[in-house]
């Protein structure tokens, strides 16, 4: 296909997920009128078929991470079979959390464990010298389970161990790789466990009070607010990939850190199935566009946000190249930016026409700067 035949192509995809935008005005207003939603059924179905589901497969891939690495360092570093191994199972471990990475609200906030599970630091130098700096430094003891979660958020978690695992030209020594990987991955393997068990688990797991919400709530008054939750879930899981994942590395393809060669497109793709499942629903659950059917104020919106999401993740799959290839490479590029274009209108629909359609109100996130 021709330079200006693609651009054609390009601009007409894009303007279909546009066009959704300029049709802002014609939704009906919220007001006493309008019909009731079961912001709560919706809720016990995300929490209960998304979220619960998903940390448990993330405490499932943290233990087996955590497992194999540990028989990566006990039967002697130099077995390229094992390493294989502990390869797989980190490739396992950030699948899972690519997976779960979109929920930010909850116990993940607690104790820094977002942060420490899953440091994005725009480049390895940030994670070259936390390890560095652990591994000179005379307090051998935090290298310890218990003592490891003090240490710097760049050293304890995926990127971390991504580090070690898939060094560049200045190899880590297997002694070094060896001293902290287990350590790393115990870490990530209490983290998931944690967040699971706050979840899921006694009286006062996550998932009670966020399906019991009122006065005596510390976290949510209304049902309505459980869904926004989610709500901004979705809206903020697509303006990372946008504003962290995609436009730093269209500027400068170094900025790319997410080893072995094209795992950077594959967590995206990860990501974006499970931003719609929060939309669509599972095979079992629901989702926000029941909500959607329920008012009934847009009933041009499913359609449109269906369309959406299929559009972008088939733009996905279709980079061929790893994410810092592609973009110096022409064609890929196109496609990239292409990805951008379509994300960025999604995220706009669900701010400006989604969020309206079930009568919530998204506001700012820690993404939006100052």
């Amino acid at each position: 296909m021709s330079r200006p035949a693609r651009l054609i192509v390009h601009l007409h995809s894009c303007v279909l997920l546009l066009v959704g935008l300029l049709l802002v005005g014609t939704t009906a207003r919220a007001g006493d009128d309008m019909p009731s939603v079961d912001y709560a059924a919706i809720n016990k179905a995300l929490i209960e078929d998304h979220v619960i589901v998903r940390y448990g497969a993330l405490a499932d891939a943290a233990e087996i991470f955590a497992t194999t690495v540990k028989g990566y360092c006990a039967g002697g570093a130099g077995s390229e079979e094992k390493l294989a191994d502990a390869r797989a199972a980190y490739q396992g471990l950030t699948d899972a959390w690519a997976g779960v990475a979109h929920i930010r609200f909850g116990p993940v906030e607690l104790l820094m464990r977002g942060a420490r599970f899953y440091f994005w630091p725009q480049g390895r130098g940030r994670i070259a010298a936390a390890l560095t700096d652990l591994m000179a430094s005379a307090d051998r003891q935090i290298i310890t389970r218990e003592r490891f979660r003090f240490a710097s958020v760049a050293a304890q978690g995926l990127p971390a161990a991504a580090f070690l695992l898939y060094p560049d030209a200045a190899e880590q020594p297997r002694m070094d790789r060896c001293l902290l990987l287990p350590v790393i991955a115990d870490n990530l393997e209490e983290i998931a466990a944690g967040l699971l068990s706050d979840w899921r688990d006694g009286a006062n797991g996550f998932a009670r009070v966020a399906m019991t919400p009122g006065p005596d709530n510390d976290y949510f008054d209304s049902h309505a607010e459980v869904t926004l939750s989610f709500l901004k879930a979705l809206h903020t899981g697509l303006q990372s990939i946008a504003d962290i994942e995609l436009k730093p590395v269209l500027r400068d393809p170094q900025l790319a850190f997410l080893p072995p060669a094209g795992r950077e497109l594959r967590t995206m793709r990860i990501t974006l199935a499970a931003l719609a499942e929060i939309y669509l629903g599972t095979e079992d659950g629901r989702g926000i566009s029941d909500l959607v059917e329920q008012r009934g104020v847009d009933p041009a919106l499913d359609p449109l946000m269906r369309k959406a999401f299929r559009m972008t993740r088939e733009t996905a799959d279709t980079i061929a190249l790893p994410l810092p290839r592609a973009v110096r490479d022409k064609t890929e590029r196109e496609k990239v930016e292409k990805l951008l274009t379509q994300i960025t209108a999604l995220r706009q629909i669900v701010e400006r026409r989604l969020a309206r359609a079930v009568d919530l109100q998204i506001g700012f996130n820690a993404l939006d700067g100052d």
